[in-house]
């Protein structure tokens, strides 16, 4: 596995005392203020760490496994 760092694509939204985070309008995690202080509550697949946030990805994620036959022709 690697982590690809996307910080700069996360866009995050204020609702409902929480921070969404969304990527390419996916919503991947959201940031809760408690107490404790910040909260980072990430969806499977993404990683907050140091200030930052990573997508994991197999190291072959841009590697075609599989195809589908044209046959409409």
């Amino acid at each position: 596995m690697e982590n690809v760092n996307i910080t700069q694509k996360v866009v995050a939204k204020y609702d409902g005392g929480r921070l969404k985070l969304y990527v390419d309008g996916a919503m991947i995690g959201e940031v809760i203020e408690t107490s404790q202080g910040l909260q980072h509550h990430m969806n499977s697949g993404y990683i907050f760490d140091n200030e930052q946030i990573f997508q994991a990805q197999n190291e072959g994620w841009n590697e075609v496994t599989s195809f589908i036959e044209d046959s409409w022709h």
